[in-house]
């Protein structure tokens, strides 16, 4: 397989591998929430799973705890970066998953002190 990056002038409404923005899921929305703070893990991109030929096409999708950017978190099981899988993956049994939607309430709210 191979990948080249070109910039876009909308959003991607199909699946394709992609870098940042908005996740183009396969199934239901999935997005993974950090397990203390319940705050969306931040969508860092999708990527096509090479298969058999002829067999349905999965993807992969990946997010970051924002705090762990630099560290990549110090345990690969403690919910801070989860990788889905779809269509017919399951999230990992350590993700904590959020409401379902394009992307948890949560992230949409701020407060004003």
């Amino acid at each position: 397989m191979e990948m080249t990056f070109r910039p876009v002038e909308e959003p991607a409404v199909e699946p394709i591998g992609k870098l940042g923005g908005e996740p183009v899921w396969l199934d239901e929305p999935c997005w993974p929430v950090h397990p203390g703070s319940a705050e969306p893990l931040d969508f860092i991109g999708q990527f096509p799973i090479p298969g058999e030929p002829g067999e349905e096409r999965r993807w992969a999708y990946r997010f970051l705890s924002y705090d762990d950017y630099e560290t990549g978190g110090t345990d690969p099981e403690d919910g801070e970066a989860v990788l889905l899988i779809q269509p017919g993956g399951r999230a990992p049994g350590f993700a904590a998953i959020g409401p379902a939607g394009p992307k948890p309430v949560a992230a949409l709210t701020t407060s004003n002190p």
